[in-house]
């Protein structure tokens, strides 16, 4: 390398470092809700040296759990890289006496109250969202949702409810419909035989592991209610038209309610906030994985 190439090499380092100097994430943690001795914070999250329009792309997150554990804390760089900023939220979580491992032992009236209970938070952070919008700069039309497990479940309930002008939707603007919703592990689980969407959804992205116990991919009666995995829902979504990935890894378990998004996934994630919301192109996707490497050489997730 001659003495000129080496020096625009050296430039162009330098450019770079100096640009990662200066990009540092900035966290904000708001109070949205006092219910009893439960105090409800959101984590507002967004790296201000990442180039975006006056407002930006907005996703709410919601941590799994069981609805037994688990806090709102995260490496959320896989959104705040590409400009999307993060709300992940508190909720409560009334599951927790019976631990983790109960859950889908957990008697029907018991698992409905505490979906139910985390909903009415949820519902409430995002009724906060939207209320701050002008002062965070929040693009109120690509606001997304996304969870892991029990968050996931969440979340898709809080979209059911939107679509089926649910009493949780009265919280929103009439109009509001979320530009998209990604879940590490997400269903429906209810009291109903059947899903019916009065109007059509957003699109939608799951990773789901094919030999998941804990959150099902088929639709599979549990305790008196049913779990609509997203085998069933992503059915639905193709006779509605509405756009979806589906990313199903094979023979993985209940792993990818969180194993996504510590890096394994990260392209696949930023493509979808990209393609699917932000341009809004209308596609149906579907990604299998299979890893030909023996569980026991894997590295741990």
């Amino acid at each position: 390398m001659n003495k000129m190439k080496l020096r625009i090499f050296f430039f162009l380092v330098g450019l770079m470092l100096g640009a990662s100097a200066f990009s540092q994430v900035v966290k904000e943690t708001h109070l949205f809700a006092i219910k009893g001795k439960d105090t409800l914070y959101v984590d507002r999250i967004f790296d201000p040296a990442v180039a975006a329009s006056e407002n930006r792309p907005t996703m709410i997150y919601m941590y799994g759990g069981g609805w037994a554990f688990g806090n709102r804390g995260g490496d959320f760089r896989y959104l705040t890289d590409i400009g999307v900023q993060v709300v992940s939220i508190d909720y409560r979580k009334a599951l927790t006496r019976y631990g983790y491992s109960n859950v889908i032992g957990t008697m029907p009236d018991t698992m409905s109250y505490a979906i139910d209970i985390a909903l009415q938070d949820l519902t409430d952070a995002i009724a906060f969202v939207l209320g701050n919008a002008k002062e965070w700069g929040v693009d109120t039309k690509k606001v997304m949702f996304s969870g892991s497990s029990a968050g996931a479940i969440t979340t898709l309930h809080a979209i059911y409810d939107i679509c089926n002008q649910g009493n949780y939707s009265k919280k929103f603007p009439a109009d509001f419909m979320p530009a998209g919703y990604i879940a590490y592990a997400g269903a429906i689980i209810s009291e109903e035989t059947e899903l019916k969407w009065s109007t059509k959804p957003c699109p939608m992205m799951f990773f789901h592991g094919s030999a998941d116990m804990t959150v099902p991919f088929s639709k599979r009666n549990v305790n008196k209610l049913t779990v609509f995995g997203p085998e069933y829902i992503l059915g639905q979504l193709h006779e509605m038209g509405v756009p979806s990935w589906v990313y199903i890894e094979e023979g993985a378990d209940h792993v990818i309610s969180y194993k996504p998004f510590t890096g394994y996934n990260t392209e696949e994630i930023q493509t979808f906030v990209k393609k699917f919301v932000i341009q809004g192109l209308k596609l149906e996707m579907q990604t299998k994985e299979k890893n030909l490497v023996a569980p026991s050489k894997l590295p741990g997730f």
